[in-house]
């Protein structure tokens, strides 16, 4: 059942493949973090043509995350407000996404655009309990004690695992399962 505070967009389409400024949970702004940012080959819905695009993958796996197709405005902004210059390099950096408005073929219309909030200041946070969950799963999927993930960090709970490493424990999680338990020790390094 829709939580009573959910709206849904008129424009929201269950099966699309990308995030749009209708997917935002009642337009609001939202804080995302970065698992990964890559050229990919998309198909455009209309004409069926395929380009080049750059796209931003997420660490959340809320009902209306997809991948974000970031257009040079966006690019420019995330480079700002990461202060990295490389896309590799970005797995684990929040950033803040809202609604905005643009000018397409002379018509004004909404659009997605990157907030100008550096992640640093959005990063002092530990993770939700939903990326705990999904740790503590994993865990069980490979046979690793959550008690070495939080040996590695320091820490004395998973919860307070801070939010900028949640990516990187992730991808230590689903590398190759012989190397895992010795890469989540040094995961922290």
């Amino acid at each position: 059942m829709k939580n009573e505070k959910e709206k849904t967009h008129w424009l929201q389409n269950q099966n699309k493949n990308y995030l749009g400024h209708f997917d935002l949970p009642n337009g609001d702004d939202v804080i995302l973090t970065i698992a990964k940012a890559d050229w990919e080959i998309v198909k455009n819905p209309k004409t069926k043509e395929k380009q080049n695009k750059r796209v931003v993958r997420f660490v959340e796996t809320y009902d209306w995350v997809k991948p974000f197709i970031c257009n040079e405005t966006n690019a420019k902004m995330i480079f700002k407000m990461i202060e990295k210059k490389y896309m590799e390099d970005c797995a684990g950096e929040k950033i803040k996404i809202g609604l905005d408005k643009t000018k397409i073929m002379g018509e004004e219309v909404d659009c997605l655009r990157v907030r100008q909030v550096k992640s640093s200041s959005l990063t002092g946070f530990n993770i939700i309990s939903e990326q705990e969950l999904r740790i503590k799963n994993l865990c069980i999927q490979k046979g690793i004690e959550i008690s070495t993930i939080c040996k590695a960090f320091k820490i004395n709970s998973i919860i307070d695992l801070p939010a900028s490493k949640f990516a990187k424990v992730i991808e230590t999680l689903n590398s190759k399962p012989d190397a895992v338990k010795e890469e989540v020790v040094n995961a922290n390094n």
